[in-house]
């Protein structure tokens, strides 16, 4: 009989700071790739609309809540007078992030690119006030980060950090996914199978249940699979006919 392999259960800090620059490679993290698919379409109707509720406002902020290494967050870096905060519980992640988005600032001409981003170390399970930079905002976004929380968790911490009326774009992994995966790392130094303790599975109806209590309504819903079959990869027995992806529009009273 098959020995099953132990999985090391870890904080999210330590386990995303182990992972690293390994995090955005589809090759690695294949939700990375569905979500930056479903992205292409999803993040211009979050903007549109935030351009819509704020229309009188030319210089928007937007906080990307959970941004991990500024994969979601560089492609906020082209609205011009904008103020984009990124925020993560994990150092080691927004290091990378500050990096890279020095480095796409510098390919965009002056009158194309954000006034200003910037990018804090923020755990809102530990400190719960948010840094001063992320407050007051005009929209949020927050991509593959929900599974961390518990839902009362999550939207404690994002429901301050958006003005009334403003919009939330909110990516997560698929419950239909999520009770059929186990999702482990393997440590480069170890071998060790990995995985943080802090890793959550939210029922769509459970989302639109929560939101309406910290003054949030759900006003869309979108779910996708992977049409690509090399996105699927080494997940192919998981993810095929699967829904493995889900993304909200919320906006907040």
């Amino acid at each position: 009989m098959a020995t099953q392999t132990a999985t090391r259960l870890l904080p999210v800090e330590e386990l995303y700071g182990s992972w690293g620059n390994a995090y955005d490679q589809g090759q690695v993290n294949n939700m990375q790739g569905l979500d930056a698919v479903q992205q292409e379409t999803y993040l211009p109707k979050f903007l549109s609309l935030t351009h819509e509720a704020h229309s009188s406002q030319k210089n928007l902020k937007i906080v990307d809540f959970g941004c991990g290494t500024g994969r979601t967050t560089l492609k906020l870096l082209n609205l011009p007078s904008a103020t984009i905060v990124g925020l993560d519980a994990t150092p080691q992640l927004i290091e990378l992030a500050r990096e890279k988005s020095a480095s796409h600032l510098s390919s965009l001409p002056q009158d194309t690119r954000v006034a200003s981003v910037q990018y804090e170390v923020y755990n809102p399970l530990i400190h719960p006030q948010a840094p001063e930079c992320a407050q007051n905002a005009h929209g949020l976004i927050s991509t593959l980060a929900l599974e961390h929380f518990t839902l009362p968790e999550f939207f404690k911490a994002i429901s301050p950090l958006v003005q009334p009326g403003s919009y939330l774009m909110v990516t997560d992994l698929h419950p239909d996914l999520a009770t059929l995966n186990n999702y482990t790392i393997v440590d480069d130094k170890s071998g060790e199978l990995t995985w943080t303790s802090a890793s959550h599975i939210h029922p769509i109806d459970g989302v639109r249940a929560e939101a309406p209590k910290w003054g949030m309504e759900v006003v869309e819903v979108q779910e996708a699979s992977p049409k690509d079959p090399k996105m699927v990869g080494a997940m192919r027995g998981n993810w095929e006919g699967v829904k493995c992806w889900v993304g909200y529009l919320l906006k907040k009273d």
